[in-house]
């Protein structure tokens, strides 16, 4: 979903006729609506999965492609309301989508939680995303805050705290699914009622191949097949197999992180052999591939936290190698580095260190809370 002319109608980079900066609020609180919407929704139907069978999941996302399709014609393609200057647009589509499908979850599952948290996440997107970009159009006037921090960035992670390691002032986004959950707590799922899973305690080789195999179809297919098809077939293939479960959850998490590294020291940068660099994404993936299986096959529930901080953790090193391996930062001018004060401060100006340090901050905070709350016995209610 494009967004960033939108931002630029804000930024105030379009004049009119071609764009507003009020058509650019507009545009933002509608695509940061349904940006929180379906990741709402995603959270709602995961604390709701027992209220459905397998084939109401395949029928819902069937109906909400649909519907996205019906929404994108009658709206989106004719333009008959634009939020871009000439990017195609398809928040009319998702819209429809949307409706459809918490309308099904809603009735066939007999519950209100993927429809609250997807309400709420609409709200806080909604409210979070033009708040962000102010926050960029405020920075973009501060020459020395402005020096250390991509204004955009801050605009991203003040809108949403799974853009990234953390937020920057807040996590609109993170803070109203969390208050749905808030509100829903009465009405989710006791954790005593879930069994703990098998046992699993051999080394599966074809469990690594299949980490793999979904790491690499990421890389071959989602250039040619739209998302909003990808993505379905992917949790329909969830919801009938644990196990690809974790895999797309943890391996091709980390196999589309590493496929962009590769492309951007490769393509972009310029920099190192194509065919070694896709090797040693490859290589990479097959070890968090074998990795991912020794998780599946524990019956403790902290399996699930150390996916989430090696996740976390191994993307941030990802982005560690492209801030500081490029073209900009290794073969930089003499007369750049010594304005700037010396080497590393001249990679952290030129690279957004200080938005670096806040996100390692924020992992390291998130470690803490996911390894303390982990170790809690309190009542769920608490």
């Amino acid at each position: 979903m494009t967004t960033m002319q939108s931002v630029g109608m804000v930024l105030g980079f379009f004049h009119p006729p071609v764009g507003t900066v009020t058509l650019g609020y507009i545009g933002l609180a509608i695509k940061g609506a349904l940006w929180a919407l379906f990741g709402g929704a995603g959270l709602g139907l995961a604390f709701a999965a027992s209220r459905y069978r397998r084939k109401d999941i395949v029928l819902a996302l069937i109906f909400m492609v649909a519907s996205f399709y019906a929404g994108w014609a009658l709206i989106d393609r004719p333009k008959h309301l634009y939020l871009s200057v000439d990017r195609p647009e398809i928040w009319a589509g998702l819209l429809f989508g949307a409706i459809v499908l918490l309308t099904w979850l809603t009735v066939r599952g007999r519950t209100r939680i993927p429809l609250v948290l997807a309400l709420c996440g609409a709200a806080a997107g909604g409210i979070g995303y033009p708040i962000g970009a102010t926050l960029a159009r405020i920075g973009q006037h501060s020459s020395y805050i402005g020096r250390w921090y991509d204004w955009w960035k801050v605009a991203e992670t003040t809108f949403g705290a799974f853009m990234g390691a953390g937020a920057t002032f807040g996590a609109f986004m993170g803070a109203g699914l969390g208050l749905g959950t808030y509100f829903l707590k009465d009405d989710l799922p006791d954790a005593g009622k879930f069994k703990d899973p098998t046992a699993e305690t051999r080394f599966s080789a074809w469990g690594v191949i299949l980490g793999l195999g979904i790491g690499e179809l990421w890389i071959a297919l989602h250039v040619g097949i739209p998302w909003i098809i990808f993505a379905p077939i992917l949790l329909c293939l969830a919801f009938y197999s644990s196990k690809a479960a974790w895999h797309i959850g943890i391996t091709l998490t980390y196999c589309g992180s590493a496929a962009n590294v590769v492309i951007y020291l490769y393509h972009e940068q310029g920099m190192g052999n194509a065919a070694v660099l896709w090797v040693l994404a490859g290589l990479a993936t097959l070890v968090v591939s074998w990795k991912v299986t020794t998780w599946w096959g524990k019956t403790d529930k902290a399996a699930a936290r150390n996916a989430f901080v090696f996740v976390m953790w191994a993307i941030l090193i990802l982005e560690y190698l492209k801030i500081f391996i490029s073209r900009a930062v290794l073969m930089a001018p003499a007369d750049a580095v010594a304005a700037a004060g010396g080497r590393w401060l001249y990679t952290l100006e030129t690279w957004s260190g200080g938005l670096l340090v806040v996100f390692t901050v924020s992992a390291l905070v998130l470690t803490w809370m996911a390894f303390r709350t982990s170790h809690l016995q309190e009542s769920p209610g608490r």
